[in-house]
């Protein structure tokens, strides 16, 4: 509740400094320009957006569930982050998930951190790319590229401690839930998980996840991110498309309402002024971006619910 409160007062400053540096008239340069004929696909690259992020999904739970049940629940997962407080999409995805394989939550849990430093790697090596190929590598454009950088450093550390230094990790685990009172708790639920988790992590099972990484962003949302611009007749280059899904994607990282209204539009505002376009014209993208992603996933989410639910609906008849 402290984290849903504390997001939506940041996400109210953000649309306060929205309103009091621009005006609804902005979204008059839509008039007569929206290209229907692109909506169908927008829709479709949404919906191809989540092949390849749900081939990684399915290879990172080792094929313990189908890919379709991959492919519906991730689909569930991101609509859900729309509407849901702190991600919480994604917790019920994982829900799904356990339902689906009777695997553990924690071990769910571990695979989704995975996920998430996967994501966050991809997202920083595009934006560092795209801004580099546009001749925009100053210092004052790379600051956030840092601060995620740090964040992906310290994910690694953790990845390298749990595959190399287990034996000392699991010590220093004990001896702090020891401190605790909480001994049995780390001997029965979480030590076992975590030496499965090492496990993972050793030879060549994170191949395939790692070679869909950048896939699932470059072919797949930046692509919805191009169409977007094209759909309301202000054509964006696609190095400016990588551009403004790494700020979108680092905007909604900070904590915010559900669907990271008001920041996310700041933070492709602050794309078009770092590319020198009109601010206005940023914040209209921005809207449309977000409005369409909001739409179109929610919807898909409705269908894939509705097969996913149908599905175990027949699988309890037929047991």
């Amino acid at each position: 509740m402290k984290k849903l409160f504390f997001g939506i007062i940041v996400s109210g400053i953000a649309i306060y400094f929205l309103q009091k540096n621009f005006d609804l008239s902005e979204f008059q340069r839509l008039e007569g320009k929206i290209n229907w004929w692109i909506l169908p696909l927008l829709i479709l690259s949404n919906l191809w957006a989540f092949v390849p992020f749900s081939i990684r999904w399915f290879h990172l739970l080792e094929k313990r569930i189908t890919f379709t049940q991959s492919f519906s629940t991730a689909i569930i997962g991101v609509g859900l982050n729309m509407v849901l407080p702190a991600r919480g999409g994604d917790l019920v995805r994982l829900l799904m998930n356990k339902r689906d394989s009777d695997l553990p939550l924690t071990h769910l849990l571990s695979r989704i951190f995975l996920e998430k430093v996967m994501d966050l790697g991809a997202v920083v090596v595009i934006g560092a790319t795209a801004l580099f190929y546009m001749g925009l590598g100053q210092s004052k454009n790379l600051s956030l590229l840092l601060i995620s950088s740090l964040v992906i450093i310290g994910m690694l550390v953790g990845l390298i401690l749990v595959k190399y230094f287990l034996s000392a990790l699991r010590s220093i685990l004990l001896k702090c839930f020891t401190l605790i009172g909480k001994k049995s708790l780390f001997e029965t639920k979480l030590d076992h998980h975590l030496i499965e988790f090492s496990e993972f992590l050793q030879g060549d099972k994170l191949k395939i996840p790692l070679a869909y990484s950048l896939p699932t962003w470059v072919f797949g949302y930046a692509l919805s991110y191009y169409l977007a611009g094209l759909l309301i007749g202000m054509p964006i280059r696609f190095p400016e498309a990588l551009l403004f899904m790494f700020l979108g994607g680092m905007g909604v990282a900070i904590p915010s309402a559900p669907s990271g209204i008001g920041v996310f539009h700041a933070a492709i505002i602050s794309g078009f002024i770092i590319l020198g376009r009109d601010p206005g014209e940023g914040l209209v993208y921005a809207t449309v971006v977000h409005l369409t992603q909001f739409l179109i996933t929610t919807f898909l989410a409705l269908f894939a619910y509705g097969y996913w639910r149908l599905a175990h609906q027949k699988k309890e008849i037929i047991t």
